[in-house]
């Protein structure tokens, strides 16, 4: 009886402790997203005017508040994505403990290619404020965008790891399986074909923006899971042991 007893107590430890996990990882993708959006989606978008480092430069001038702010939202996103990448090994390590540390290591390898990219934009800072050439500023600014499309091949892989991962997962619904899969592809694809193909530039663009929906469905709906049923009702182990 006692055994018995020691193993619902154990079992129920270790669905609290998945829980947290599950909690920790969907959190800190959505506060990703958010901040995701004001940096990217608002501060960058709204600030700088490609091939046009004199306009670009007024608008930082002008509003250096909000540019730090992004900044800020920059750092916040490094410090998520090794968060993410923590809290996601130990939810998913008993599936295959070799692809969950694998696809952790990828995603955090990605942050610290995001951190040197984040460094540029320290420097746009500076930049904005002393009487440094608006070409030199926009310099930096590119090379910010350049470093990060780098690390988001990695990012790719990152996701592919992790559709691997939920697919063999026996609790996890293979739709969200098959949308990270679809993603990481996307991701690795279109970032790659930007190295590889520069002409193609406005193509890429446009195939991004087609994607970018499932592309953003496959992180939120992972998100959404791990919040609302992750580690519930059950650790999260392979489909066929």
């Amino acid at each position: 009886m006692n055994s018995i007893h020691e193993l619902l107590n154990f079992k129920l430890i270790k669905l609290k402790t998945y829980r947290s996990y599950a909690l920790l990882a969907g959190l800190s993708l959505i506060a990703m997203a958010l901040a995701a959006g004001y940096a990217y989606g608002y501060v960058f978008s709204s600030l700088v005017v490609q091939d046009s480092p004199e306009v670009t430069l007024d608008h930082i001038q002008s509003s250096m508040g909000v540019f730090v702010g992004g900044l800020i939202g920059w750092i916040t996103i490094f410090f998520l994505d090794i968060l993410t990448a923590w809290g996601l090994y130990w939810f998913l390590r008993e599936v295959n403990p070799g692809v969950a540390l694998a696809t952790a290591v990828v995603r955090i390898v990605y942050a610290f290619i995001l951190g040197a990219a984040i460094l540029h934009l320290f420097t746009v800072v500076g930049l904005a404020k002393s009487t440094a050439p608006s070409t030199q500023l926009m310099n930096e600014l590119k090379a910010f965008e350049s470093i990060w499309s780098k690390g988001l091949i990695l990012f790719g892989v990152h996701l592919f790891g992790l559709g691997v991962l939920t697919i063999q997962a026996k609790s996890i619904p293979n739709i969200i399986g098959g949308l990270l899969l679809f993603a990481g592809l996307c991701y690795s694809g279109i970032h790659l074909a930007r190295e590889v193909a520069p002409t193609y530039q406005d193509q890429i663009v446009k195939i991004e923006m087609v994607l970018s929906l499932p592309m953003a469905l496959a992180e939120l709906g992972f998100a959404l899971w791990l919040i609302l049923k992750g580690g519930k009702t059950d650790v999260v182990t392979p489909e066929h042991r």
